[in-house]
């Protein structure tokens, strides 16, 4: 560091705890505006694997087709086995949509709880200072 950098340093915090607070700080605005870029990629990597799972089966349409219609399989044991599948789409969907339901309130308790202990953290730090006053009258102003 340079004598003027180191100068600049010294005039612009007043104690350890401003040192801390100004880093943490940034380390926290940072991550914030990362978070889109992390969010971002990981939905581009998770639809990108659906599309791939997707043509897989389109790819193997084709050959599916012929295979089955070689068999020559009953209509109504096709429509049957259509009528389970669409039961087991539903349930898959519906289990998919309480999955999500789950996650957000998860997010919701997480953030509410966090919330709580930011609030508890401040009143006992509040307590703390006014006993440490108390104990040391230079401390009061």
């Amino acid at each position: 560091m340079t004598e003027k950098t180191q100068t600049d340093a010294k005039s612009e915090y007043l104690s350890i705890c401003d040192i801390w607070k100004d880093s943490v700080h940034k380390i926290i605005t940072k991550a914030e505006f990362q978070t889109p870029l992390y969010i971002q990629a990981y939905t581009q990597v998770h639809a990108e694997f659906l599309h791939s799972i997707d043509n897989i089966y389109g790819t193997c349409y084709m050959w599916q087709k012929q295979y089955f219609d070689k068999l020559g399989i009953d209509k109504n044991a096709i429509d049957a086995y259509a009528k389970l599948y669409e039961n087991l789409t539903e349930y898959v969907i519906k289990s998919m949509d309480a999955y999500a339901e789950y996650q957000k309130y998860r997010a919701d308790v997480a953030i509410e709880a966090m919330k709580s202990g930011n609030i508890y953290v401040r009143q006992c730090l509040d307590m703390y200072a006014k006993m440490i006053s108390l104990w040391n009258p230079s401390l009061k102003k």
